[in-house]
């Protein structure tokens, strides 16, 4: 996995088309979510003793205030249609843009529309996140239990992890609404392992990423292939279910980006023992 920063134009044409197919999967994913969310643009009216929430459908404008379920839908649209157009001038710019520029513009846009739903004092989770999602970043299933008296770096969203280079990844992975475990037990040949990050997509696929930091020590390095042989026996295979970052990679924002981007675009797979891993935490899969 390269390290310098991402240049679209010298990506050959395997990664491109790569990411072309699994960026279109996400947009007809997206489309068919669209055509299930209510129709219309959502206001918020906000002074000093109260906040009101309009519906806006064609010149016709109501107040919703008292339908959540309907203030949460307009709210998760806006989203979705954002998402939508950023991922749409992403396909039309990949061969003259980098990476970091687009997603520098996307972050400055969501962190606008989420921060006026924010400061309306609405649940930005219940916006960026499928239901699955939700269920999958849930507190009592995201927090680690494993030699808790090592976790000492709090992410932004509180979770507590063992470095700074894994901190420097949750924190991104919260910027960037993506739901993920930390340590979460997975069961293998009955022993229990703790992948570093277990993280969900809106498909409800999940995707293991190990942060590889001590690979000067000889039991650490006797550790990972142990559990290399875990995920082999799981069907669980490198550069497809599971990832791995390295120190280098956490070292600059801008590469970090680039390292979890090429992960988010990897080839799609239904892996029987994620998909089970998934279920057994309460998501309900097609």
């Amino acid at each position: 996995m390269t390290t310098t920063a991402l240049n679209t134009p010298l990506l050959v044409n395997a990664q491109i088309k790569r990411i072309q197919q699994q960026l279109n999967r996400e947009l007809m994913s997206l489309q068919k979510e669209l055509n299930r969310l209510p129709e219309g643009t959502l206001y918020i009216l906000k002074n000093r003793k109260w906040i009101t929430f309009y519906m806006r459908r064609g010149s016709k404008r109501c107040g919703i205030g008292k339908n959540r379920d309907l203030v949460y839908g307009l709210a998760r649209r806006q989203y979705v249609l954002l998402l939508m157009r950023f991922i749409s001038e992403f396909l039309d710019k990949l061969y003259i843009c980098d990476l970091d520029t687009i997603v520098a513009s996307f972050l400055s846009e969501l962190n606008l529309l989420l921060g006026k739903f924010e400061n309306a004092g609405l649940d930005l989770d219940r916006i960026t996140m499928t239901t699955n999602q939700l269920i999958w970043n849930s507190d009592c299933n995201s927090k680690s239990n494993h030699y808790r008296e090592d976790l000492i770096y709090p992410t932004a969203g509180r979770v507590y992890m063992r470095s700074k280079s894994e901190q420097a990844l949750g924190n991104l992975l919260e910027q960037l609404h993506i739901p993920y475990r930390y340590e979460a037990v997975i069961i293998i040949n009955g022993i229990a392992y703790h992948p570093d990050f277990i993280i969900m997509l809106p498909s409800g696929r999940l995707i293991i990423i190990e942060h590889t930091g001590r690979l000067d020590l000889k039991k650490y390095n006797e550790d990972l292939l142990y559990r290399l042989q875990a995920y082999n026996d799981a069907s669980l295979l490198i550069g497809r279910d599971v990832f791995f970052t390295f120190e280098r990679d956490t070292r600059d924002n801008a590469i970090l980006k680039e390292v979890l981007f090429q992960i988010l675009t990897s080839v799609p797979s239904d892996n029987m023992f994620l998909r089970k891993v998934a279920v057994r935490a309460g998501c309900h899969l097609d």
